[in-house]
């Protein structure tokens, strides 16, 4: 009875481990150039989004961003660990973004917060 007992819990304890992905982020790897910022903002007709851009590297959970612009757009420059499930990707200060990808581009919308108006921004990538 014990032997089946420990068999049980080594079967729970490898189907729970880390080598199953919980964020579908195999779509993100590699570089994106930011193409372009729709919020409820406002931004001179002279911005090159184009200077920030990203890398994800899926095999560390970690984007790092670049930013070579007067703005800061999505995130500070440097490395950034992500976590998340399914299309949701979660920063440790508690940002959260949903994440698109179709072909060569890569929608990423930040989780709105409905008690603060006005905090809806997307971002969208290009390769």
């Amino acid at each position: 009875m014990k032997l089946k007992l420990v068999a049980v819990l080594f079967l729970l304890f490898i189907s729970c481990s880390d080598d199953d992905r919980i964020i579908d982020d195999m779509a993100l790897e590699g570089d994106w150039i930011l193409s372009n910022v729709a919020c409820y903002c406002f931004f001179g007709e002279d911005v090159d989004f184009s200077l920030t851009t990203i890398n994800f590297d899926v095999s560390r959970a970690m984007v790092t961003v670049s930013n070579e612009s007067e703005y800061i757009f999505f995130r500070e420059n440097g490395e950034h660990f992500y976590g998340g499930q399914a299309n949701r990707i979660n920063f440790s200060d508690g940002f959260v973004y949903f994440f698109e990808t179709r072909g060569e581009q890569l929608t990423l919308t930040f989780e709105d917060n409905p008690d603060i108006a006005d905090d809806e921004v997307t971002y969208v990538f290009t390769r």
